[in-house]
């Protein structure tokens, strides 16, 4: 196994003309907890994973599956895959992960990237969200849409980087960041997702996801602490996606 991530399709597919979703830990952990709720509203089947030696030796298991940590998904019916991860990326993979997902979009000829995410903000009652483009025209869809963008800042992690990645190729791709406080916030996932739906076409009910709020939030403590009394992980070398 190369240290290098590789994402590996494990199901013939056509993924021409998709929309790849990613979905990785962040801010109020939004994206994963917004990739998930895509993932199980719109039944997608697993159609491969990412690899790396460089990844903590950790699967996890949904379902009674065991499944590598982090996994592509595609929609059933329509041209739409999520990228998700269950882990927070160690700092020296989140370049040579982003090049590696920037690589599979154009080789599997795909439309174009979305990135999900959450800014820190005091807590609110109508989370904001605002937006980076890659391109000019990915811009003014935004702008159409009545997306703020952001001019001026720092953004961070996988979608931040590959969002730059993506404007240095000429691929189109944009990040879409929601106000969410820093512990997990199903909320704003919720708030992401329906303007996700009014920006792509892709229809998700949210009303669930607002009604599980605090499960999901109690169920996230859980593993927290599971995760953290795991032997098996450095937490100083691999930190924990709900640290």
């Amino acid at each position: 196994m190369s240290s290098k991530p590789e994402i590996i399709l494990t199901e013939k597919t056509n993924l021409k003309n998709h929309v790849l979703i990613e979905g990785f830990p962040g801010v109020g952990l939004v994206g994963t907890i917004a990739a998930g709720y895509i993932i199980e509203k719109c039944k997608m089947k697993p159609i491969g994973h990412i690899i790396s030696d460089k990844f903590p030796p950790i699967a996890t298991v949904h379902n009674g599956v065991p499944y590598f940590p982090a996994r592509i998904y595609k929609h059933p019916t329509k041209d739409f895959a999520v990228l998700i991860a269950e882990f927070v990326m160690p700092i020296n993979l989140i370049y040579p992960l982003s090049a590696a997902i920037l690589e599979f979009a154009k080789k599997n000829k795909m439309r174009q990237i979305v990135s999900l995410g959450g800014m820190t903000a005091e807590e609110t009652k109508t989370p904001k969200i605002f937006a980076i483009a890659s391109n000019e025209e990915m811009a003014n869809f935004l702008k159409y849409k009545n997306i703020p963008l952001i001019n001026e800042g720092v953004t961070t992690g996988i979608s931040g980087i590959l969002t730059a990645m993506c404007f240095a190729d000429k691929y189109p791709a944009m990040s879409l960041l929601v106000e969410s406080t820093t512990y997990p916030d199903p909320r704003a996932s919720a708030i992401l997702l329906k303007k996700l739906s009014s920006i792509i076409g892709l229809e998700v009910e949210v009303n669930a996801l607002l009604k599980e709020a605090e499960i999901i939030e109690n169920n996230v403590k859980k593993i927290m602490n599971h995760i953290k009394k795991s032997k098996e992980i450095d937490s100083e070398q691999y930190p924990l996606m709900y640290e």
